[in-house]
Parts: C-alpha cells; sequence; structure tokens
C-alpha cells in the first residue's frame, strides 16, 4: 500500500505485469471486449492512453491522459495529460493541451516544482506523481494494493464532470 512518507520505486517488470492483468479485468467489468472500443489504446506493454472529456458552456473538450506503469500494485500509474499528436508533454508548448480542473480529489498542475525536479502534476492520489512528490495528506485517501487503473481514471473523470472549467492558458516560453 501507498504512503506519504515513501516514494514509489520502479519496478518496470512489475509494471508490465500489472497493466497485463488489470486490462483484462478492467474490460469485461465495463463489459467491452477490447480497449479500442473505448478509445483506449496500449502504445508499449506499459503505456495506456485514454481519451478524456470534459464540457464548457455545452462545448466538449478532448483530452489524451496517458498512463504509465511503472511500479507493482502498491502504488498507482503515472498520470499525465499530453498532446494527442506526439502523447508527450513538454512545458509550454503543450500546456493548451491540459484541463483547468480544480475539484476537491483532483488538481492539474502544468509545472509543479518539487525540489530540483519540476513536472506536470495531477495532483490525485491514483496517481504516481502524487506520491514521488511526497505530496502528503490525508491517510484515508491512500492507494490500496487492491485499486487498479480504473481509479485513476474515474477519479479524473468524475472531477471532469463537475470542476472542468476548459483548457490550461499557453504559457509564455
Amino acid at each position: 500500500m501507498a504512503n506519504h512518507s515513501e516514494r514509489p520505486t520502479l519496478d518496470l517488470a512489475a509494471g508490465r505485469a500489472v497493466l497485463s492483468e488489470d486490462l483484462p479485468r478492467a474490460l469485461e467489468y465495463l463489459g467491452v471486449s477490447s480497449e479500442v472500443e473505448l478509445g483506449w489504446r496500449k502504445t508499449d506493454n506499459r503505456t495506456l492512453i485514454v481519451p478524456i472529456r470534459g464540457q464548457v458552456n455545452g462545448d466538449v473538450e478532448e483530452y489524451t491522459l496517458r498512463l504509465q506503469f511503472l511500479t507493482g500494485r502498491d502504488w498507482p500509474p503515472s498520470a499525465q495529460f499530453v498532446n494527442p499528436t506526439t502523447l508527450q508533454y513538454s512545458f509550454p508548448d503543450d500546456v493548451p493541451h491540459l484541463p483547468v480542473l480544480q475539484s476537491p480529489e483532483v488538481h492539474v498542475h502544468p509545472q509543479y516544482q518539487s525540489g530540483s525536479e519540476t513536472l506536470q502534476l495531477i495532483c490525485c492520489s491514483g496517481t504516481f506523481e502524487y506520491y514521488s512528490v511526497l505530496h502528503g495528506g490525508d491517510n484515508s485517501i491512500l492507494w490500496q494494493s487492491k485499486d487498479t487503473f480504473l481509479t485513476t481514471i474515474v477519479a479524473i473523470e468524475r472531477a471532469m464532470n463537475s470542476f472542468h472549467t476548459g483548457r490550461q492558458p499557453r504559457h509564455g516560453g
């Protein structure tokens, strides 16, 4: 189980196993036979691309969420909103590919400073980055070993449904 005072340790083989085991279970739970039916796609054996939608004034905005499975079950997947063409995130160019999202459960920071590192942070206990920056918080929200990447997607989608207010503005470079 994750905790607030320890950084996750990379274990790429375990990450591959988690995606390999959990993807078929998630598809069965969602009642589909393949990730394509959901618009998801695997780009390699540790990466899942997931479309995320939000509405602003009746207009649908589309975002691309990249989940990377970097550890075993004790930690959540890495999660970043990325450029839908490159599937990468580069500050400041790709900032408009991020939603403005500030809910009690999820915040999106285009450029979060953690020690000497600067990163995009989807501040949610369902993301690897939340723990890698030693975020801290209430123990009741900690990632549990029984959680799966659906926990991450559902938390972000729930926030998008109620707290999404548009795209991040372009930052000066």
